[in-house]
């Protein structure tokens, strides 16, 4: 399969009282066409900041990356920003959390249309009407003429996310960013969106990378998975791995703990929080709060282990204690 989005390497820091601090560290990942892939891990862990900075929406002044792009199977200079800017719409779109802030309250919806392919493409009014009223029935949005000529205000939110899906679709990008879609909609629209993610990438063949903290989404939706934490990318593997609880790294583990039995039983509970970009310090970030952890993982120089059928994990102790992960 072709690969839409390959990062090898990949460095993102901030510029914050003369120093760098990283954010983001020696991340690898792809996606390929007409596959699912997951980005789960906690808020903060760096999960959209990883997106925005591929797609050159990080501010220059404050932010350095560095490392290898490839869109499409190109190579990408990460400092070009009008390629970038090119890219955005053509080569990738992206549909984002909060809805009501995505879109600019005092323009309809069909000027949102129009402002999106006229930043790419010559077509004309009707061209673009057109096309947008046939994404938005294709999306179950009822009366979409009559939509088109709504504000944002007026309408749910559950409409608008299915209207941003239509603005993401509206150029037939081969690649999708859904950044936590979901976030702010009931568990019924919750289905929808997901059901229709689904339905897109089956027939358009439309590769996706997904973006949560829901690990039931992450496990129903996705082909592949990675889990951030801190700013390292510390576990990727086929979803039958989640799955089947066969994943090893401990903050893997413990998030599949955290998930709901419908029990009477306590969760276990995580102790400690994630490290501030401040306080991250040298060998595995996990280690604090890690119940596996010796002093070797303090000085460890996270590379990689791979353990077969595209299974890699970034952890000091996973021979040692190599047990699935039990919900």
């Amino acid at each position: 399969m072709k690969q839409l989005l390959r990062i090898d390497n990949y460095d993102l820091s901030l510029r914050m009282n003369g120093e760098n601090i990283r954010v983001i560290s020696s991340a690898d990942l792809f996606v390929s066409e007409g596959e699912i892939v997951g980005l789960i891990g906690e808020s903060g862990c760096g999960k959209s900041m990883l997106w925005k900075s591929l797609l050159g929406l990080a501010d220059p002044q404050k932010w350095i990356c560095s490392g290898e792009l490839r869109l499409m199977g190109n190579p990408m200079d990460l400092s070009d920003r009008a390629a970038l800017t090119e890219a955005r719409g053509n080569q990738v779109s992206v549909i984002l959390q909060d809805p009501m802030n995505a879109f600019d309250q005092l323009f309809t919806i069909e000027r949102h249309f129009i402002e999106t392919a006229r930043a790419h493409v010559q077509w004309s009014k009707g061209e673009i009407l057109k096309k947008a009223t046939s994404l938005m029935r294709r999306l179950y949005i009822r009366e979409p003429e009559k939509v088109l000529k709504m504000y944002p205000f007026q309408c749910s939110g559950g409409m608008l996310q299915r209207i941003m899906i239509a603005l993401a679709l509206m150029l037939d990008p081969p690649l999708l960013i859904a950044d936590e879609p979901t976030t702010s909609v009931d568990v019924t629209v919750q289905r929808e969106i997901v059901a229709m993610l689904k339905e897109v990438n089956r027939d358009r063949n439309t590769g996706i990378l997904y973006i949560s903290h829901d690990l039931k989404i992450i496990e129903d939706l996705a082909d592949r998975v990675y889990v951030m934490y801190a700013g390292y990318l510390v576990e990727s593997f086929p979803v039958s791995a989640l799955q089947e609880r066969k994943v090893f790294h401990p903050y893997t583990v413990k998030l599949l703990q955290s998930r709901p039995s419908y029990t009477k039983a306590y969760l276990p509970v995580l102790e400690g929080n994630p490290p501030s970009l401040l306080d991250r310090q040298a060998g595995c970030p996990f280690a604090p709060r890690c119940p596996k952890a010796v002093d070797a993982c303090r000085s460890y120089d996270m590379h990689v282990y791979e353990i077969g059928n595209q299974h890699i994990v970034r952890c000091l102790r996973w021979e040692d204690e190599n047990e699935p992960a039990q919900n």
